[in-house]
């Protein structure tokens, strides 16, 4: 069984990354329909959304698995009291890399959706080149009205991909898999943010020293200054685990 936790109300799937993609890589070879397993990668950010948001939340808790990208959330399961640590970060990026790799040897078909126009397909040509044997069936930007993603539902339909990679940013990413998962013949379909730009080589992604530091966030807004509304989330969600840590705390005594 799955093991689950919960952060103050966000499901979370508590795994490594090779349980992940184990588990991941055995539904795809013993799934027999294609049933759009949704699998999110929420870090503390989308964490403070989905507060805002009872939708957007009920969506996060709908997945098959819901994985913390990001170190607010770990360390939230350090703080409160009744949840069991969380054995790693599972980065939508990091995941995506060790999906892709995974596929290559077992022979799944891939599908890329999100970014800027030509994003992905550039991603898709440097995954195949890092890959061999990869198999990228299709690729096609973020950018999408109701009439774009109707026709590429039938696209995607078509081809009957193992994976579909969204990355469109939260929540839209989210959104379009919630919205259309009943529709969607893929077998797992994963949120992956911003990971198209990092796999294209548009975006650099932070050293891995500061990776480890778990001090990503501080070096994109070194990059991207402009992001600093966004950062102030992680403050306001430190002070919200701190405080329901305390009232927990208090509540047992």
């Amino acid at each position: 069984m799955t093991p689950e936790s919960r952060i103050m109300g966000l499901k979370i799937n508590p795994l490594t990354m090779d349980r992940t993609v184990k588990l991941i890589a055995e539904r795809i070879e013993n799934e027999e329909e294609y049933s759009c397993l949704p699998v999110y990668t929420p870090n503390a950010e989308i964490f403070m959304q989905a507060r805002q948001d009872k939708n957007f939340l009920n969506i996060l808790n709908s997945s098959w698995l819901t994985l913390p990208d990001g170190a607010g959330l770990k360390f939230a399961s350090r703080l409160l009291p009744d949840i069991e640590n969380f054995p790693a970060r599972v980065a939508g990026c990091d995941l995506l890399r060790n999906l892709l790799a995974a596929a290559a040897r077992r022979d799944f078909d891939i599908y890329f959706l999100g970014g800027k126009p030509g994003i992905a397909a550039e991603a898709a040509r440097r995954a195949q080149k890092q890959h061999d044997g990869l198999e990228i069936s299709g690729c096609h930007h973020g950018y999408l009205d109701r009439v774009d993603a109707d026709r590429l539902l039938k696209r995607i339909n078509g081809i009957k991909p193992d994976l579909l990679f969204v990355g469109m940013g939260a929540p839209r990413q989210e959104r379009f898999i919630a919205a259309y998962r009943e529709s969607l013949k893929v077998r797992v379909a994963v949120t992956v943010g911003g990971s198209f730009d990092v796999l294209s080589g548009r975006v650099n992604r932070a050293p891995v020293v500061l990776q480890k530091l778990y001090l990503e966030w501080l070096y994109r807004f070194l990059k991207e200054p402009a992001r600093w509304r966004r950062i102030l989330r992680l403050p306001r969600f430190m002070t919200l685990v701190l405080e329901e840590s305390l009232r927990r705390r208090l509540k047992a005594n």
